[in-house]
């Protein structure tokens, strides 16, 4: 009796974990929509700027409530610094990037980064990649060619360019907090992720400022709370929930922007661009998969 209920909480507490990735994700849509509205009227790096900006004072609230502001202390603050410095670059490519082009098209972009990140793993933490692994990423890369040939995006337009550049600076974050996470806090790499954005490209913002309209306002205000919202769901979704379980709903993004870009722009993807978008998410879904395995595996090698 007392392992069917112990069974029935951990079955309650991977759906809550589910829910909250899944409510994640499109609180993050919602920013990315904001960022894509106010982008039409001021500079990326502007936009950059107050995607830091609104955010820092909920997330040092989060921090304070929770008596987690000593965590923020780096151990390594070269680390930090270039992580901040990757991430101006990330997310100013992002925002042009959602400037440039429909939001399907560029999360359907967005979705090459599992691949990427599987291999700069490789050199740059020197983890092991198996065959099956190699091959999903092999057919991704077949994905992104079939989204990305001159009849869906093209490969050489502006938006999509940046879109490669930005995915490809998100996996180098990525890998990086993999890295750091062996010797930094949770709090620390969010608290200077947000940090960075708001000085560094506040003080790069400044050459090419543009008046802030009072419509801007709630877009502003929607950009703080859906980012801060996110923010905690995805904290709080991988405190119930392993990741190997809720990394494959990261991929209902799509659902969002398909359902967000059609019902504010009127916009809606070619079956290129779908069926491309399609092989990556399944690619992305199947090396999850493999890092689980992967990961179960070390787990019982480790047992006593």
């Amino acid at each position: 009796m007392k392992a069917t209920a112990q069974s029935h909480a951990q079955h309650e507490r991977l759906g809550r974990g589910i829910l909250f990735m899944v409510l994640a994700v499109f609180c993050f849509a919602i920013m990315d929509v904001a960022m894509k509205e106010l982008a039409s009227r001021m500079s990326a790096m502007q936009v950059s700027f107050f995607r830091g900006a609104t955010s820092l004072p909920f997330v040092l609230l989060w921090l304070i409530m929770t008596n987690r502001l000593p965590r923020i202390k780096p151990n390594k603050w070269h680390l930090h610094l270039v992580r901040g410095v990757v991430s101006i670059a990330f997310l100013t490519l992002t925002v042009i990037t959602l400037r440039e082009l429909p939001l399907a098209n560029a999360y359907a972009i967005f979705f090459v980064a599992p691949l990427l990140i599987t291999l700069l793993s490789v050199p740059l933490l020197k983890e092991k990649v198996g065959v099956h692994r190699y091959s999903a990423v092999a057919v991704g890369f077949i994905g992104v060619v079939i989204m990305l040939n001159p009849n869906a995006m093209g490969f050489l337009s502006y938006g999509v360019i940046t879109g490669l550049l930005a995915t490809l600076g998100y996996a180098l974050i990525m890998v990086m907090v993999r890295y750091m996470h062996r010797s930094e806090t949770s709090e620390s790499l969010m608290f200077y992720f947000v940090l960075s954005l708001s000085v560094g490209c506040g003080v790069i913002a400044l050459f090419d400022w543009r008046p802030v309209l009072l419509t801007d306002m709630p877009w502003l205000f929607g950009l703080g709370v859906s980012g801060a919202i996110a923010q905690y769901l995805l904290t709080e979704a991988y405190r119930m929930a392993p990741p190997s379980l809720l990394s494959s709903f990261e991929y209902t993004a799509m659902i969002w922007a398909l359902a967000l870009g059609y019902l504010l722009w009127g916009d809606w993807p070619g079956a290129y661009v779908l069926i491309g978008a399609g092989v990556v998410i399944a690619s992305g879904i199947y090396i999850s998969h493999r890092e689980a395995i992967k990961n179960s595996a070390i787990r019982k090698t480790e047992l006593p």
